[in-house]
């Protein structure tokens, strides 16, 4: 074959990724997962992640950069490099399948428990968002804290489409230093890297087009049950993994 199968898979999950998350805000990190586990193993499909991701996070930071919540995002970036450096140099004890499952129910709790709101000025409280999610997306790939604390705020659509993505770009330039300093040879992976990076462009273009077309409470009730499957998949995850 002229272009290597894995590669054609990582570029259509790319885009199929990077349009979800632009149409909605989240829920692409997981088909991106699926796609990179695909392919390769764990041990590859995490570390690769953060430069799959990458253009596509860039391009929803350059087409939502004026609804971009800066507050938020600094804090996180703060909380991120504690975060990262946790999880790429401390060996895990916690048992991954009783962390999912752990995950899930809170994920669970944040996204349906009453409707409090979280102050988009208080950097304590993103601070340590930022921190805890880095942290579980360094070592397994998906953070998911990020998502419904944002959600939780007065934040409209587009404010947080715009400053998840650049939250979410503050953490991967963290993990990709992390992870290359540990030694992760990314040279090795540039055609899925770059078939991943016009597939970012190009599906979070089209993803922007139909957002503008979704009203405030659809956007919000989708981003709610997308993240709701997302902790229901890790649920399921830790009891199987448990028992």
């Amino acid at each position: 074959m002229l272009i290597d199968l894995s590669v054609l898979i990582i570029t259509f999950g790319s885009l199929i990724a990077a349009f979800v998350n632009a149409a909605f805000a989240t829920g692409g990190v997981y088909i991106l997962l699926a796609s990179g586990s695909a392919v390769f193993p764990m041990t590859v499909a995490v570390p690769l992640m953060p430069l799959l991701a990458f253009a596509s996070l860039v391009a929803r930071v350059f087409f939502f950069w004026k609804h971009v919540y800066w507050h938020i995002v600094l804090a996180v970036f703060i909380g991120s490099s504690v975060g990262v450096f946790l999880g790429v140099n401390i060996f895990i004890m916690i048992p991954e399948a009783l962390l999912s499952l752990i995950i899930g129910c809170l994920l669970i709790v944040l996204i349906w428990a009453g409707s409090f709101k979280l102050p988009v000025g208080s950097s304590k409280i993103f601070i340590f968002v930022g921190m805890v999610h880095s942290f579980v997306a360094t070592v397994f790939g998906v953070g998911a804290f990020l998502q419904p604390a944002i959600l939780r705020t007065e934040l409209v659509k587009l404010q947080i489409t715009g400053t998840l993505a650049a939250c979410m770009l503050s953490m991967d330039i963290f993990k990709i230093v992390g992870f290359s300093s540990y030694g992760f040879d990314y040279f090795a992976y540039i055609p899925h890297i770059l078939g991943a990076t016009i597939a970012g462009f190009i599906g979070t273009w089209i993803g922007k087009k139909v957002t503008n077309r979704i009203s405030e409470i659809t956007f919000r009730n989708v981003f709610k049950w997308l993240v709701t499957l997302i902790a229901f998949r890790l649920i399921v995850k830790g009891i199987f993994g448990i028992i």
